[in-house]
């Protein structure tokens, strides 16, 4: 194995593990019985919590994906369609936990961070792409 293979397999299984370990977290975080962010509380950041914790996997999906050499529209229509299904099955098991119940408006803010963190990724990726165009074109 090259130098540049083992470089790109190593930062590839990084980015594996980094992704995994913050899924795992983000399960179990919305699965511990603690009470959360109270939601009938008008300056609850409930929603923004969502939106920050799925845009952020997102980010990383999509970081992973494209290591792996997905192409950008199959790219964000996977993560959005993996993130969508995670985010129905996330919500739904939270009734099985002692002060957690699943919640619509919880869900679709995941999808709007869902969609957040692919459009920021796609963005950064148009940026990087531009930037190592000759003369900034």
């Amino acid at each position: 194995m090259d130098l540049v293979t083992g470089r790109r397999s190593t930062l590839l299984m990084g980015l594996a593990v980094v992704a995994g370990l913050y899924w795992l977290a983000m399960f179990a975080g919305t699965h511990l019985p603690i009470a959360t962010t109270p939601t009938d509380d008008p300056y609850s950041l409930d929603k923004l919590e969502h939106i920050a914790a799925f845009a952020l996997l997102a980010v990383l999906l999509c970081g992973l994906g494209a290591a792996f050499g997905f192409k950008s529209r199959t790219l964000c229509i996977g993560t959005f369609l993996v993130i969508a299904l995670y985010g129905i099955l996330d919500e739904a098991s939270q009734a099985l936990v002692s002060h957690r119940k699943p919640d619509v408006l919880d869900w679709l803010a995941d999808m709007v961070g869902a969609a957040v963190g692919i459009a920021a990724f796609w963005f950064f990726c148009r940026l990087r792409v531009r930037a190592g165009e000759p003369n900034g074109n």
